[in-house]
């Protein structure tokens, strides 16, 4: 009896920690609807860079399912999937701020279970904010999971209960939300300055070289492979609760810009709604490695630049600004 009193006492708070919120609708999960009028804004500028349908046969290629304008605005359904490892960072000129609860939530197209109500079929995603586009701090994500049986590409479902802080929590048309005051006490980091928030698929193998692992590096267990185009997480929307200018939104005119193709080789060609009269391109480690100042082309050279992540700055002649994160092979 003793070893057994022992045993359970051992494991209780590993019990306790994984029965976090449940699934959308149920009492006390806390799932916001899209149609909630918590929401002040909605992310329309991003870039995107595609995982493969299964990281372990690169051979099958990338996820391509949705259109780049899906994950821009409200949550509607319409949905571009990652891949195995593939991102989204939504850039937000007009700041996300550290307010009273929830600052914003992620959408992605889940479903429940039509015989258990907290059991759905889910598909995860890290989160992580910057200021600046260069330095990311990470929500500490927990999962609790069962990692001795691989959740299955299609058809089995998972208990949000056993998850906290990865987006695709919950189910289709509910925003799975985060709370800017956990990362309060990041170094570095100003919590009333988000720019940029980016979602990362997670590799959801068990495969100990290729799985996701969070904060405690715990595997993350969830649907693998989906070696299918609408493989990995289906992106829908992010929605905004709290920013620094929630009465200006309308004024700040944000620039909405393109960079394709992306990841380049030889050239980007820039599409945006105002007119470009300067930009900068910067390397990850804070190097400026081109500028033009005057006679911005739509088309730009790169096939000078090594390989690697850059950072495009650019500026409109009102003083607009954007920037945008490309690749170049």
């Amino acid at each position: 009896m003793k070893r057994v009193l022992l045993l359970l006492t051992l494991c209780l708070p590993w019990i306790l920690k994984a029965q976090f919120a449940p699934q959308a609708g149920l009492l006390g999960s806390t799932a916001i609807h899209k149609d909630s009028n918590l929401f002040l804004a909605w992310g329309d500028s991003c870039i995107i860079t595609r995982g493969w349908m299964n990281v372990a046969d690169t051979t099958l290629g990338k996820a391509s399912n949705g259109s780049d304008i899906a994950p821009k605005n409200m949550a509607d359904n319409s949905i571009l999937s990652l891949g195995d490892g593939g991102e989204i960072i939504y850039y937000f000129q007009n700041p996300v701020i550290n307010g009273t609860g929830f600052d914003f939530a992620i959408f992605e197209n889940g479903f429940r279970n039509p015989a258990d109500s907290n059991m759905a079929y889910l598909e995860l995603a890290t989160v992580e904010v910057s200021n600046d586009g260069i330095t990311y701090y990470n929500f500490s994500a927990e999962s609790y999971t069962d990692t001795i049986n691989q959740v299955v590409g299609t058809g089995q479902y998972m208990d949000c209960r056993k998850i906290y802080n990865l987006a695709g929590k919950y189910i289709s048309e509910f925003g799975t939300p985060f709370d800017l005051e956990e990362l309060s006490m990041q170094f570095g980091l100003d919590v009333n300055n988000i720019h940029y928030i980016k979602i990362k698929d997670v590799i959801g193998t068990l495969n100990n070289e290729l799985c996701t692992r969070d904060f405690y590096e715990q595997k993350i267990n969830d649907p693998y492979p989906t070696d299918f185009p609408t493989g990995g997480f289906d992106i829908d929307a992010i929605g905004i609760i709290h920013t620094r200018f929630p009465t200006a939104l309308n004024d700040l005119k944000a620039i909405q810009m393109l960079l394709y193709p992306n990841p380049a080789t030889h050239s980007l060609k820039i599409q945006s709604t105002e007119t470009i009269v300067s930009y900068t391109i910067q390397s990850m480690d804070g190097r400026i490695v081109q500028t033009a100042h005057e006679n911005v082309q739509d088309n730009i050279t790169i096939s000078h630049l090594p390989s690697g992540t850059y950072l495009f700055h650019a500026k409109t002649a009102q003083g607009q600004t954007a920037q945008l994160r490309f690749v170049k092979w």
